[in-house]
């Protein structure tokens, strides 16, 4: 399958998108990637208890007080780190990625929750359990929601489209949604939902 251009949002800058791979990469001890991101130069591999710390964690706020999590605020830029609204959307993002294990540079995170699952005519994600997941009323409701949609992809996801689509939730629900209808994270989420969803429910 080729990989179909994904479309950012908040993570715009190709180096802040590299930054959030390496994290990933080094959590998850993906030694491939790794050198494919930073050369001879490629840091090594977390300790996997900093995986295994943030997976056991039930709120943002658990997020918060890992190594794990501190990993990653300090590989970020200042205007990435921003404020603490914004240290509460990047732990949403450490404990989503925790979950996931692959790395699915094919299609954006939308589109594999509306991709066929094993030919089965059925998508990922239900479009119940896809409206449910942009409607989560809290960070904690929308982590759970997000791990609970990995899971339905096997553990398989485009990181920095879901790191992307995290980041874009938090700032709409901290009251900072663009005017512009294609903009919102529900327009551009559901048409890649829709899209993949089209191609085989015909």
């Amino acid at each position: 399958m080729t990989s179909k251009k994904i479309h950012y949002q908040i993570l715009r800058d190709e180096a802040q998108r590299r930054r959030v791979l390496m994290w990933w990469g080094r959590l998850h001890g993906q030694p491939s990637l790794l050198k494919q991101l930073g050369g001879e130069w490629a840091p090594p591999s977390l300790p996997p208890a900093q995986r295994a710390e943030l997976r056991r964690c039930h709120t943002v706020d658990d997020v918060l007080l890992t190594e794990g999590f501190r990993n990653l605020w300090f590989s970020l830029d200042e205007q990435a780190q921003g404020n603490q609204a914004s240290m509460l959307a990047w732990g949403m993002v450490a404990g989503a990625l925790a979950d996931v294990r692959q790395h699915n540079a094919s299609m954006s995170f939308a589109a594999a929750l509306g991709s066929q699952k094993e030919k089965t005519g059925k998508p990922h994600a239900s479009e119940l359990r896809f409206a449910q997941l942009q409607k989560s009323d809290g960070v904690d409701s929308f982590l759970r929601r997000c791990r609970r949609s990995i899971a339905l992809l096997g553990g398989a996801a485009h990181v920095t489209s879901l790191a992307d689509g995290i980041l874009h939730w938090a700032k709409e629900h901290q009251g900072e949604a663009s005017s512009a209808a294609n903009q919102r994270l529900a327009v551009r989420w559901a048409t890649d939902y829709f899209t993949a969803l089209a191609e085989y429910q015909k």
